[in-house]
């Protein structure tokens, strides 16, 4: 099996999905984490000068997104036929379309009550559209397991779990909960998170700021 190396910020940020991946898969790697001060002097190493960055067999690869992937259909966790892989994949874009079109705006936003007014529009606004579709995904898995997709466990629920714990730490610091009165999404996260080395991980991993 390859080695690998993931490197990031000491944060969960955009590398956690990696990570979530390469526990529930029992996969072993070397977490490497740069503080902001020594992040300068290994830009240069980066293919994009970016991170997070997968170093296999000491081949480096990019964009978070596209890694989580890899590592997913690498390790048996990105369903088990092509209509699921299909709502796999429409999961990732969702949520890439929320933090493109609606998130992002409140990173860059520098007035902390605009931050809050963003975040909250966003709730109001846009919010539900995004949340009825992940639910009605859920409720047309007929398996009775509990997962977006099929009867096992995949990258889909990885990312679900991984985005609403972001979205409610990140949110709530501005009063904002999305996912509030949504039972059904409730239910999914505890099932994912009660997962032995989903658990296990979230009660070891570094506390961090972001």
């Amino acid at each position: 099996m390859a080695s690998y190396k993931l490197y990031y910020f000491d944060g969960r940020g955009a590398a956690e999905l990696a990570r979530l991946v390469f526990k529930q898969a029992g996969v072993d790697f070397e977490d490497i984490r740069y503080t902001g001060e020594e992040w300068p002097q290994h830009k240069s190493e980066m293919p994009l000068g970016a991170m997070p960055v997968l170093e296999m067999d000491g081949r480096k690869i990019c964009q978070s997104l596209a890694i989580a992937r890899y590592l997913a259909k690498e390790f048996g966790l990105f369903g088990s036929n092509n209509m699921e892989a299909f709502l796999i994949d429409e999961l990732f874009e969702i949520f890439a379309e929320i933090m493109n079109s609606h998130l992002v705006k409140i990173y860059y936003e520098k007035d902390e009550d605009k931050k809050a007014e963003i975040a909250e529009t966003f709730k109001k606004d846009s919010a539900a559209k995004y949340l009825n579709l992940i639910e009605k995904r859920l409720k047309e898995n007929t398996s009775g397991s509990g997962f977006y997709v099929g009867s096992e466990v995949t990258v889909g629920d990885l990312l679900l779990y991984n985005s609403m714990y972001g979205h409610r730490k990140w949110l709530g610091k501005f009063g904002v909960d999305v996912y509030e009165g949504r039972p059904l999404l409730e239910e999914h996260f505890k099932l994912v998170g009660a997962l032995p080395n989903i658990k296990k991980w979230a009660e070891e991993r570094p506390e961090t700021a972001f």
